[in-house]
């Protein structure tokens, strides 16, 4: 945050000396944006654009910032005027496929056309190789997901969020391939004895690969780990993994609970529900549906970039 500080200062000297310029103008919304100055960065989008209305850059980042507050129709027209600008804009198509794949699962099949695009343009962009993979383990494609996955640790080992094991592990579970996704998160325990997304897919993977009773200690662990990271770990994260605990167990009204508080802070809540196999005999009920529909980004037209 010091050298956003630091960089908004040379930017706002700059803007003093030349009021219309227009690449200091837009980067320092970019600064905003990285700040999590939302609504600042979008001023300065705007007059960037206002100022160049051909200035591609700006936006596709103002399309970012738009991506970023959940205004996903104001995201979209920004990256198609981008890519409509410069049709070969990888950035802008990569990030127009990931603002279509939290949109739900009507906008998979597009998202993974952006994503295929943006990596054959340029077949090492890490990032957009690991937004693939997860877009292909929502939509259970899991051994295209597995052959993302190794690609882009094999390009930067760091580039998923979580640790790479525990992200594998994740996957292994949801394909149901619950021995190896325990042997992942094992290694990954070996190096943070408490890391709660380990000890969560555990928990769940030895659940139903070898039954409830024999998982109760893995399951009470996982809970008492996830209760006592509340004010250090993300609040969403906790809350669906406590909800996946609690339905595993049977305790509905618990999970849905859980479930309905974690949805509106974590982006993912509502798809892994889909395939997180803690819900796999709860998924139809129609509490859970209606409890995620209730939630759900209502789609449009999911072919159109218009």
């Amino acid at each position: 945050m010091e050298c956003y500080q630091e960089t908004l200062i040379d930017l706002n000297k700059a803007i003093e000396q030349n009021p219309n310029d227009t690449q200091a103008i837009a980067h320092r919304g970019e600064i905003y944006r990285l700040m999590e100055r939302d609504e600042e960065a979008l001023t300065d989008f705007n007059q960037a654009i206002k100022l160049n209305p051909n200035y591609a850059w700006a936006i596709a980042h103002r399309g970012e910032t738009y991506y970023l507050m959940k205004r996903f129709s104001e995201a979209l027209a920004d990256f198609n005027q981008a890519i409509e600008l410069k049709p070969d804009y990888v950035w802008a198509i990569a990030h127009r496929g990931v603002s279509y794949r939290f949109m739900g699962e009507a906008y998979y099949t597009v998202a993974l056309a952006d994503l295929d695009r943006a990596i054959d343009l340029k077949p090492d962009y890490v990032w957009a190789i690991a937004y693939r993979c997860r877009v292909y383990a929502m939509m259970k494609c899991y051994e295209k997901a597995l052959t993302d996955f190794d690609r882009a640790i094999a390009l930067e080992e760091t580039v998923f969020v979580k640790n790479w094991l525990i992200e594998r592990g994740l996957i292994l579970c949801y394909d149901g391939q619950y021995s190896q996704a325990i042997a992942c998160c094992d290694q990954r325990l070996q190096q943070v004895p408490h890391d709660s997304t380990a000890l969560y897919c555990i928990a769940v993977a030895k659940a139903r690969w070898q039954g409830l009773d024999k998982a109760k200690s893995e399951i009470e662990r996982s809970r008492s780990t996830l209760l006592s990271k509340w004010e250090t770990e993300d609040r969403g994260d906790i809350l669906y993994r406590l909800s996946g605990l609690a339905i595993l167990e049977g305790n509905c009204e618990q999970a849905w609970q859980y479930l309905r508080e974690a949805i509106p802070i974590n982006d993912e809540a509502i798809e892994l529900v889909g395939h997180d196999p803690a819900w796999m005999d709860w998924q139809h009920d129609p509490r859970t549906q209606a409890l995620v529909a209730s939630q759900a980004f209502e789609p449009t037209n999911p072919t159109s970039r218009n």
